[in-house]
């Protein structure tokens, strides 16, 4: 079965926000009311995590409606904190990137001070992005993770951004100094030839390995595309004639919705 696009806003309703919020209260209400009881046995153990359990799958049903356009994002079928998701960039100095990730959600979320956890599946070479582990830092962003402000929408929102990032901190502030020593500081522009010789202008060292850095990291995504991750829902498969029908009947529907089929992935990613 093709997988359809959800474009929506990039926060939360309010009505989203609020259940969220309430089953975040309810939750702490809880662990309060169990602290003061003493050390809690296994049955209260089991219902705080089943609270928090409930809470995730609030925040995905949202989240569904609510993710940044470009974002795919499913759950593991086996493990409910593990999601595998996919953004293609279609502008800036990363366009027609297509960067897989997995998203980590410890027992703890959404707890206070537990953060999620994403980490790209290919070589992302980028300020924000750890080297070694590939492992996107949210501190920038969310210097202190609150549960009752911060869920995974935002959390999408920001991963977007960063690839279309014009400003970052001091050095000693990101995760990957030897990508900000590089790159842009005060204007990323799309990598456009009309505006490349502007954009190389203001690289603070070597803008040209820059480049030639975030040309291979989008090289190796596209490499990569139909590497499917074990145990991953989503799942990339080269074009089968054989679904020419299904994908135009797809579109046929599609005309009948404001959705851009321009948008629309030309790569076939199905549902594992």
């Amino acid at each position: 079965m093709l997988f359809r696009v959800r474009y929506g806003s990039q926060t939360p309703t309010n009505d989203a926000a609020s259940e969220a919020a309430q089953a975040g209260s309810e939750l702490g209400a809880s662990a309060a009311a169990l602290a003061a009881d003493g050390p809690m046995s296994s049955l209260q153990k089991y219902r705080t995590q089943t609270m928090k359990d409930y809470g995730l799958m609030i925040e995905y049903k949202h989240l569904r409606q609510h993710v940044p356009s470009g974002i795919y994002v499913l759950p593991s079928f086996d493990q409910s904190r593990v999601w595998y998701g996919t953004i293609f960039v279609h502008t800036a100095l990363y366009r027609n990137g297509i960067f897989k990730f997995t998203i980590f959600l410890p027992e703890s979320y959404n707890g206070p001070g537990t953060y999620p956890r994403i980490v790209f599946n290919t070589s992302v070479f980028h300020p924000y992005v750890f080297e070694e582990t590939k492992e996107l830092d949210l501190k920038p962003k969310f210097p202190e993770w609150d549960p009752e402000l911060h869920y995974m929408v935002a959390v999408l929102t920001y991963l977007k951004s960063i690839f279309y990032m014009k400003d970052f901190p001091p050095l000693d502030a990101v995760a990957n100094p030897a990508a900000l020593d590089m790159c842009v500081a005060t204007g990323m522009c799309p990598f456009e030839i009309a505006v490349l010789i502007y954009c190389l202008s203001r690289f603070h060292h070597d803008p040209e390995n820059y480049v030639n850095n975030v040309e291979a990291c989008v090289e190796e995504s596209l490499q990569n595309v139909y590497s499917n991750e074990q145990g991953s829902t989503i799942r990339f498969t080269k074009h089968n004639p054989a679904h020419d029908n299904l994908r135009q009947e797809l579109f046929a529907q599609l005309d009948a919705t404001p959705v851009n089929r321009s948008l629309l992935p030309s790569i076939g990613m199905t549902l594992a």
